[in-house]
């Protein structure tokens, strides 16, 4: 299952006992957390396996009480205060992201920075943790999926997403800061820095390319490298350059070792590399264009 970017819908949630032992009492207007009570039965995660739960890491679902599963220290940012966001359920031990819920901080400060409910396979007790701002057009935009967690040391989200095709498995990698995400409703990507993208070929002939790709943000150039199994690399400032160059690079160095390029052999090494290096171009000469 991939990362998903979605539009979500309205959530209303009731107000209960302070269980959030980890809620920052230093934010105006919180509600006392000094004392915890003991949650009733009807809290404790005590259901049968969702089908499929395992896609998402979570351990076998046992008898145990979700809100006493601590998710650490919690300072909504100032941009959680400016009206209407996108607040994600993330499962206190795994921190994966379930879902995402249009919520206010009035809403995190009433339900004491839980879920009351069960929502998108994340049992009550679940943490709310701010992730997106408003466009300005209201609309608000999460992410969420197997691959999407929240990371407690700096407040942030780790966005991943892994696909697998004929040609090759592609996994993306990248960091979402809730403070910087958009408000102006045209690029619901800001917030998203240090992005890696890695693709690995699936093998011809008993050989395999990687192609990596790192970007501060998706509007910045990238640097590429591309890796021949038990061959060579090569490195390139952007992945136009490397779109342009890495087949006529290939053959340059090909020659320069002593192949000959003119009238390879059908099957073999000359003729191998050829093909991954034009496995790669296809692809990440235009989808994956920064541009």
């Amino acid at each position: 299952m991939r990362k998903l970017l979605s539009v979500v819908a309205l959530l209303l949630l009731l107000p209960m006992p302070a269980y959030a032992n980890e809620v920052d009492p230093s934010v105006s207007s919180a509600p006392d957390v000094s004392v915890e009570p003991t949650p009733s039965p009807s809290l404790e995660w005590d259901q049968t396996p969702i089908p499929g739960s395992e896609s998402w890491g979570q351990p076998p679902r046992t008898l145990e009480t979700v809100y006493h599963i601590p998710g650490g220290p919690y300072s909504p940012p100032a941009e959680a205060s400016q009206g209407v966001g996108g607040w994600a359920v993330v499962h206190p031990r795994t921190g994966v992201v379930h879902g995402v819920i249009v919520a206010t901080i009035d809403t995190y400060m009433a339900n004491n920075g839980r879920m009351q409910i069960e929502y998108m396979g994340c049992p009550a007790g679940c943490l709310l943790r701010f992730q997106t701002r408003a466009t300005s057009d209201g609309n608000v935009a999460g992410w969420h999926g197997p691959e999407v967690t929240y990371d407690k040391s700096d407040q942030s989200f780790n966005l991943g997403h892994t696909s697998q095709t004929t040609e090759g498995r592609t996994k993306v990698s990248q960091k979402l800061i809730p403070s910087l995400t958009a408000t102006d409703g045209m690029n619901l990507w800001t917030g998203v820095f240090d992005i890696r993208t890695e693709f690995t070929s699936s093998q011809i002939n008993g050989l395999a390319v990687k192609l990596t790709k790192l970007q501060e943000t998706f509007d910045s150039e990238d640097a590429t490298v591309v890796e021949f199994q038990d061959w060579n690399s090569f490195a390139y400032e952007s992945s136009n350059e490397m779109a342009q160059n890495l087949n006529s690079d290939i053959d340059a160095r090909l020659l320069d070792q002593g192949f000959d390029i003119e009238a390879p052999e059908e099957g073999g090494f000359v003729e191998t590399i050829r093909k991954l290096g034009e496995r790669v171009t296809s692809i990440f000469g235009g989808l994956f264009n920064s541009e």
